[in-house]
């Protein structure tokens, strides 16, 4: 510990500045994942951020755009523009004790190290108390845990700093121009949220991609008719693909949960009501009624289906082949909720706006994009990082003439 009090204020303050860039990177990338749950490469579905994400500590601080990520990376803004802060250069000593002395709030302004060590303090407080959060709940963000680390490196590094310029005439020159600080916020931001534009498409699994019809906007629906969130996307969607017409090829394929007392009868009265030609009309009633043995014996009615045919198809060898081949299709293993759609070369979990199914649509209809491998876009970020910092030294380090 001793040999770190003999470091040079200037490495101090650049750990500090280090630690609030981590921050802000993290904290881009949790918001990618905000904006977009279900397509980020950053957490999934499953993981700690997401549960995170829709607990009541984030929905205190907003959704969708306005989103807790969001006010963080506010936050370190101003937190770094506070560690470039320059005061009174050229001053002495004496200059700088007699600000101490008056002490109260203008010190602490007219002090960059000792506001600089305020706001990282108090971030640092913030960082314990969303890991202690994290803790209780049970559920862990590695990135919030590594936003969490970050200020707590940022409040000690901050207080080493304002140690070490102690008696100290002037402050140290900055590590790199104001030019390149700002470079290096936008990529640190822009590169998360660029990600899932260049990005290479889903993997669409083999065996959904054996049922797409070439030349087609192909639509595969993972379905469960009791299941809320379905019969959302389904007002939704249905609208749009016939819109399209007939440049769309659509299956809808069943998931009955368990949970769901009636999903797997509306599956099978789905399936049987198809062996009839009434397929789409039999899911448009049973995604629009309160669900029950009545419910679907009226629809069955409605339709004018041959009743005799559809209750024996109802307990056949051979429905029960259909929902277990596409149980098959999207195992437990790949399952991350439903709807499960898969729009051409995307994967979509959950409900979505019309914009956001029209984007997918218009995707899957154009030509395929150029898109990039994670590793090249990875190494392609780190050589505009450490091409904005190896200017931005140089230029930093230039006499001023």
């Amino acid at each position: 510990m001793s040999s770190l009090r003999g470091l040079p204020p200037r490495l101090w303050l650049l750990g500090t500045q280090l630690s609030l860039l981590v921050a802000l990177g993290a904290s881009a990338m949790l918001y990618a994942h905000y904006l977009a749950p279900a397509e980020s490469d950053f957490c999934g579905l499953r993981s700690g951020c997401e549960e995170l994400r829709r607990s009541e500590l984030s929905r205190f601080f907003g959704r969708g755009v306005f989103s807790l990520p969001l006010w963080a990376m506010l936050i370190l803004l101003g937190v770094l523009g506070l560690s470039l802060r320059r005061g009174e250069q050229g001053g002495q000593a004496r200059q700088r004790a007699e600000v101490l002395q008056r002490g109260g709030a203008g010190a602490l302004w007219a002090l960059p190290e000792l506001t600089l060590f305020a706001a990282c303090g108090l971030g640092g407080v913030v960082g314990l108390g969303l890991a202690t959060y994290q803790a209780m709940v049970g559920s862990y963000c590695w990135l919030c845990l590594v936003v969490d680390a970050s200020l707590v490196a940022a409040a000690l590094l901050a207080l080493g700093y304002a140690g070490a310029l102690r008696g100290q005439p002037e402050l140290p020159p900055r590590a790199l121009t104001l030019g390149g600080w700002g470079a290096l916020v936008v990529v640190l931001i822009g590169a998360p949220l660029l990600w899932g534009q260049v990005r290479s498409p889903d993997r669409i699994p083999p065996e959904i991609a054996a049922l797409y019809t070439p030349g087609k906007i192909n639509v595969v629906e993972f379905v469960d008719f009791q299941c809320p969130h379905c019969r959302r996307l389904h007002a939704v969607l249905q609208p749009l693909l016939h819109e399209y017409g007939a440049r769309v090829a659509f299956q809808r394929l069943h998931r009955p949960l368990p949970q769901h007392a009636f999903a797997e009868p509306a599956a099978r009265a789905a399936i049987c009501a198809d062996t009839q030609g009434q397929g789409e009309p039999m899911a448009d009633r049973l995604f629009s009624v309160e669900l029950d043995d009545a419910a679907i014996r009226a629809a069955a009615e409605a339709l004018g289906l041959d009743l005799a045919r559809f209750y024996a198809c109802l307990s056949s060898a051979e429905t029960d082949s259909v929902l277990q081949r596409h149980a098959a299709l999207l195992p437990d293993e790949r399952f991350n909720g439903l709807p499960t759609t898969y729009i051409g070369p995307r994967e979509i979990i959950g409900g979505r706006t019309e914009t956001q199914l029209r984007d997918a649509l218009e995707h899957a209809a154009r030509p395929q994009r150029w898109s990039l491998p994670g590793s090249a876009y990875l190494l392609i970020v780190a050589a505009l990082l450490a091409s904005i910092v190896a200017l931005g030294r140089r230029r930093a380090a230039a006499p001023v003439s």
